[in-house]
């Protein structure tokens, strides 16, 4: 059997081009934005940086036009979460400041009095104005809002120096015709600017993120029933939050022992003593 004469040689080769061309067509710019997709992925990624200490002098601007500095906008002695998000976001950011905002009204903790937010704009294009639509959008519905106002602070600034301060707190970004390839995540840092966690994602359990602006607040806030669950629970960073830390219960409940015994020895000899005289 002849194989061209069954397959002509001539179709068979315009078939192909126009497949390949098809294909090309197809996949336009975007088959060279993944020429390196590995390359690019490390540019939009998080870099887990705890216990690096954060510039709280970097200039920024606030969403009133007026330049402030972190440690302008933390209250002292209390801990603070940092949101990276830009203005003009199409959908993630405002996905990860909604979760925020709800995060905010099931925390048990005081926006303002114990703990702030500050959310920092990675686009040096966004204006105050972008930044006080956003402040109006996500203020909403937090009481009081004289509190909301002072608790929750939008900031923009120069490439420069929001750049250092996403690169300080191992947050990546891509630049790709006026968006952002990006992650989604939170930090909570020490009253003194030192990263002491980090949340990923679109949503925040509220039980993980107090015990962290606990910790965070190195005893300024919380109960002693969250000191205690601090003791009792570690975070863990391969599951993303905070499970028991097994030798603390162990040697709690150790403690716990020596002190029922303790109190049984006494309960004991006192009857000792009070059925003494009777014999």
């Amino acid at each position: 059997m002849n194989i061209i004469k069954v397959f002509p040689l001539r179709p068979v080769l315009q078939l192909v081009c126009i497949c390949l061309l098809f294909t090309l067509l197809y996949r336009g710019e975007s088959a060279l934005a993944l020429e390196q997709p590995e390359r690019d992925l490390a540019k939009s990624s998080i870099t887990t940086k705890l216990g690096t200490q954060v510039n709280m002098d970097v200039p920024l601007v606030d969403e009133r036009g007026a330049t402030v500095k972190l440690r302008d906008v933390v209250r002292d002695g209390r801990p603070f979460i940092i949101v990276p998000a830009y203005y003009s976001c199409p959908r993630l950011c405002g996905l990860v400041l909604k979760a925020v905002h709800d995060l905010v009204l099931q925390l048990g903790l005081k926006l303002n009095e114990d703990f702030r937010i500050i959310t920092v704009s990675f686009d040096p294009q966004d204006t105050p104005a972008a930044a006080s639509e956003r402040a109006a959008e996500y203020r909403k519905g937090l009481e009081p809002s004289e509190a909301a106002a002072h608790g929750w602070r939008f900031l923009t600034g120069s490439e420069a120096n929001v750049s250092a301060l996403m690169n300080q707190i191992g947050f990546h970004y891509l630049e790709d015709s006026g968006e952002f390839a990006h992650s989604a995540a939170i930090m909570i840092l020490t009253p003194e600017g030192q990263i002491s966690q980090y949340f990923t994602g679109i949503s925040f359990t509220a039980r993980d993120a107090k015990l962290a602006l606990v910790e965070a607040g190195r005893g300024s806030i919380g109960s002693a029933m969250d000191h205690f669950l601090l003791f009792c629970f570690r975070f863990d960073q391969t599951k993303g939050r905070y499970t028991w830390a097994a030798f603390n219960v162990m040697r709690a409940g150790g403690v716990l022992t020596l002190v029922l015994l303790a109190g049984l020895i006494l309960v004991l000899r006192r009857r000792e003593r009070t059925a003494a005289p009777n014999h």
